[in-house]
C-alpha cells in the first residue's frame, strides 16, 4: 500500500497526530498529492545500478502514472550533465500520438505531474510534443515507427512505454535507443524506464534473462491499484478475463507464451512478423466469416496474400459489426480497397444464404461503379467438411514454419484470438481467427507442386479408371 493508505488506516487520533508531526512542507505535498505520498512501493524504481527497470504489470496498475513521475523526477535530479550543459531526455511510445495523449497530456502524464509540482516549464505541441525547461534541459516525444527511433540524441534517461506494442522493438532499442543513452550524469548513469504489458516478444524475455543485475524487474497485477480504479471496470474485467490464460497476461502481468490448447503461439506470430510484402504476390484473398444472429455480431473480415514461395502475408483485418447486406457491402468494399482477386467464405448449411446476399451486394456496388457493370462475383465458398482443429492445425503449421506472417502491428484483436482460442472441439470460435483460416485454407489449396497423400484403394481406383478410359479409347 501506498504510505497514504496505510496512514488512512490508523485509528482517528493517531492519524490526527500523525500528520499533525509532520512539516508544513511535507503536509502541502501531501494535501496536493506528492508521489512520495500516494504511491505504492512497486511503482517506483529502486536505488541501485540498474540500467533498465522493467514494469511488466496488467493493465489499470498505474504505469503511466509510475513513468511520468520518474521521468519528472530524473529531470529535476539532473538538469545538468558533468560538463554544464542542460540534460534531454527521451519518451517513447507505440506512435506519437500516444506518446502525446497519454505520455505528456494524459491524466496520469508528465504534463499533470509538473503542474502539480509547480514547475516551470513551456510546453511546443509543434513540430512534435517536446517539453522545454527555463535551465534548458528538453523532454523529447517519439512514436517507434522504425528502428532509428531514438538515434542522434545525447539523451541522459529515457521512459519506454508500451515496448510490447511496439513494431521493431529489439532493432529499435539496439540501433536507436540504447546508443542514444550516452550522457555523462554527475553521479549516476543514464537509465531507461519500460513499462508495457507483457507480451513474449524477443527483447523483454532478453531482459528477462539478464541475471547481471543489469535489469531489474517489476511485476504487478490490475488489481493492486484496484482502490483508483472504477470498481464497475473492476468488476468487468474479472468477469470477462478471470481464470483464463489472456487474463494472466492483460490483468496478472505475466508473461505467457503459449495457452495449453492453443494451435498459435505468440513467439511464432512475433518472429515472423515484416514490415513489407515481397513484390512477387500471386494471389490475394479476402476471408470472411460472416454472422448468423443479432446485429450485435461481429464478422471477421480478414486480408490474406500469397506469394511465389508459397509464404501468406497477413495484411489487414477489416473486421466489422454488422450483418445482412450491410455485412456483404463491407466485405467487397475491403475486396476493392486492396484488389483482392477473390473473396472466400465457409459454405456450410448454416450460411448459405449468405452467397445471395454477397451476390446482390457485388451487384450494388457495380451499379455504383466500385466493379466493373455486368462481371460476375469473384466468390468461392470453402467447404466446412474437414473438422475445425483439422482446418486450423494446417494453418498454424505455417505459423510455425515461418511460412506465414503478419505483415505490420495492427492485429492486436486477431492475434489475442490466435493464440488463446483452445476450444477447437466445439462448434464455437472467433470470427476473425474463422476468417482467417478460410483465406489461408483457400490460398494452400492454389499452391503448385504439393504433395497429394491418397490411401491405396483411392490410387487402385484412379488406375482403374486410367485403363478403363485408355481402353475405351482403343
Amino acid at each position: 500500500m501506498s504510505l497514504k493508505a496505510r496512514v488512512s488506516r490508523l485509528p482517528a487520533e493517531q492519524r490526527r497526530a500523525w500528520v499533525e508531526a509532520q512539516s508544513e512542507q511535507a503536509q502541502r505535498e501531501m494535501a496536493r498529492g506528492e508521489w512520495w505520498w500516494t504511491a505504492r512501493p512497486e511503482q517506483v524504481p529502486p536505488p541501485g545500478d540498474w540500467f533498465i527497470c522493467l514494469m511488466l504489470a496488467g493493465r489499470g496498475f498505474g504505469k503511466s502514472q509510475a513513468g511520468s513521475e520518474w521521468t519528472v523526477e530524473q529531470v529535476l535530479k539532473h538538469p545538468y550533465d558533468v560538463r554544464g550543459t542542460p540534460t534531454e531526455w527521451l519518451v517513447i511510445a507505440e506512435t506519437l500520438s500516444d506518446a502525446r495523449t497519454i505520455c505528456m497530456e494524459g491524466p496520469a502524464g508528465i504534463l499533470q505531474v509538473l503542474r502539480r509540482k509547480e514547475v516551470k516549464h513551456r510546453y511546443l505541441k509543434s513540430p512534435r510534443p517536446m517539453i522545454q525547461f527555463p535551465n534548458g534541459s528538453k523532454i523529447y516525444t517519439e512514436g517507434a515507427d522504425d528502428a532509428d527511433v531514438g538515434r542522434g540524441y545525447n539523451a541522459a534517461g529515457a521512459w519506454l512505454d508500451e515496448i510490447g506494442k511496439w513494431k521493431t522493438p529489439k532493432r529499435s532499442w539496439i540501433e536507436g535507443i540504447m546508443p542514444s543513452l550516452r550522457s555523462d550524469l554527475v553521479g549516476d548513469r543514464p537509465r531507461a524506464f519500460v513499462t508495457t504489458t507483457p507480451k513474449p516478444i524477443d527483447l523483454l524475455q532478453e531482459w528477462l534473462r539478464r541475471d547481471d543485475g543489469t535489469v531489474h524487474i517489476v511485476r504487478g497485477s490490475t488489481f493492486d491499484n484496484q482502490n483508483n480504479l472504477s470498481a464497475h471496470m473492476v468488476r468487468e474485467l474479472k468477469t470477462r478475463y478471470e481464470g483464463t490464460m489472456i487474463g494472466r497476461q492483460e490483468l496478472y502481468g505475466e508473461m505467457v507464451e503459449g495457452f495449453e490448447g492453443a494451435l498459435f503461439n505468440r513467439l511464432d506470430l512475433e518472429n515472423y512478423r515484416v514490415e513489407d510484402v515481397p513484390d512477387d504476390v500471386k494471389m490475394t484473398v479476402v476471408g470472411v466469416d460472416p454472422s448468423l444472429t443479432g446485429e450485435d455480431d461481429e464478422m471477421g473480415v480478414v486480408v490474406v496474400s500469397r506469394t511465389r514461395d508459397n509464404h501468406m502475408y497477413v495484411l489487414a483485418d477489416r473486421s466489422h459489426m454488422a450483418v445482412g447486406r450491410d455485412a456483404a457491402l463491407h466485405a467487397w468494399r475491403v475486396v476493392a480497397e486492396f484488389g483482392a482477386d477473390l473473396l472466400v467464405y465457409e459454405s456450410n448449411l448454416g450460411k448459405r444464404w449468405m452467397q445471395q446476399v454477397f451476390n446482390d451486394a457485388y451487384v450494388e456496388l457495380s451499379q455504383q461503379g466500385i466493379f466493373p457493370i455486368g462481371s460476375h462475383a469473384p466468390m468461392k465458398g470453402i467447404d466446412a467438411k474437414v473438422g475445425k482443429k483439422t482446418r486450423g492445425e494446417a494453418v498454424a503449421m505455417r505459423s510455425e514454419q515461418g511460412r506465414l506472417h503478419l505483415v505490420g502491428r495492427n492485429f492486436e484483436k486477431l492475434e489475442d484470438q490466435l493464440v488463446s482460442f483452445t476450444a477447437w472441439d466445439t462448434n464455437e470460435s472467433p470470427d476473425r481467427l474463422d476468417a482467417m483460416v478460410h483465406a489461408c485454407r483457400h490460398l494452400m489449396a492454389t499452391e503448385k507442386n504439393r504433395a497429394r497423400m491418397s490411401s491405396p484403394g483411392e490410387l487402385m481406383s484412379s488406375t482403374l479408371a486410367q485403363l478403363l478410359r485408355a481402353d475405351a479409347t482403343w
